[in-house]
């Protein structure tokens, strides 16, 4: 059913009743930047029959910093808890404060499960339109889902600094504009290539030619894997899933990204400040 990372609204609207669908509203909000609260926004309204689930701690790894992918028990738990099942097709949705729908586009697709889209324009898109929303909070019963990590879609600190001293991946750095200049400094070697640059209006993601031109002006090696980073492991995802949309391989995430190497010690720096 899926042509690619993103389905429409109109698309989306077509599907909404379908048993196999399940919508996942991901609404999160980076504070200072923003102070509102995505449990608030979902309760206010939603898309018909969205469960919301928050990255940063239902899908997180509570003994791990900067909110990194919870284990796979964990993360199974929460999505059988949601009705989303091995043959489930989910689509997920934000706002674009954070890509953090493609945040969990990602996870689900770190687990293997790859029958996942974001919507594009997210709800703002939706509301615009005059599609419904809701405050019913639905239940599911429980489905099994099987969660096994993906290695080539996942990267650890270890991979990093083996990037770093051999050049054995390119690293992307996608942090937004003003989460990098407030940072003291970036990963050695790496380029810029922040996530919601892909995004036209700050709704919409950019058409596949767009988003490849954006990647192919960085020039980077074909023969060597991409590992991109932020802060915290979610704009870098909005730059994973701009690889798909371009037809590129997708990129290992760094999930721990700044936050992580930034807390250690061992780790080289290039300061930016």
């Amino acid at each position: 059913m899926l042509t690619g990372p993103l389905v429409t609204t109109a698309w989306l609207a077509d599907h909404l009743d379908d048993e196999r669908v399940r919508v996942v509203d991901c609404r999160w909000y980076l504070r200072p930047f923003d102070d509102r609260c995505g449990d608030d926004e979902y309760r206010a309204g939603h898309i018909p029959g969205a469960v919301h689930l928050r990255w940063d701690t239902q899908l997180a790894d509570p003994d791990r910093p900067a909110h990194m992918l919870a284990g796979p028990e964990r993360f199974a738990a929460v999505m059988s808890a949601a009705g989303i099942g091995d043959d489930t097709l989910v689509v997920t949705y934000d706002d674009h404060h954070v890509p953090v729908a493609a945040r969990v586009w990602w996870a689900l697709r770190a687990y293997g499960h790859d029958d996942v889209a974001v919507l594009d324009g997210g709800i703002t898109a939706w509301a615009a339109e005059g599609r419904p929303l809701s405050t019913d909070v639905p239940t599911y019963a429980a489905a099994r889902f099987t969660a096994e990590l993906r290695a080539d879609r996942y990267a650890t600190k270890e991979e990093v600094v083996e990037a770093v001293q051999r050049s054995s991946a390119s690293l992307v750095d996608a942090r937004m504009d003003k989460a990098y200049d407030s940072a003291t400094g970036h990963i050695p070697g790496a380029c810029r290539l922040t996530g919601l640059g892909f995004l036209v209006d700050g709704e919409h993601w950019m058409d596949p030619a767009a988003a490849a031109a954006r990647i192919d002006a960085l020039d980077l090696d074909p023969s060597v894997p991409v590992i991109s980073y932020c802060g915290g492991g979610v704009a870098a995802t909005g730059t994973a899933l701009a690889f798909v949309l371009a037809g590129k391989p997708m990129p290992k995430v760094y999930d721990g990204s700044w936050t992580e190497w930034s807390a250690d010690p061992s780790t080289p720096k290039a300061m930016h400040r």
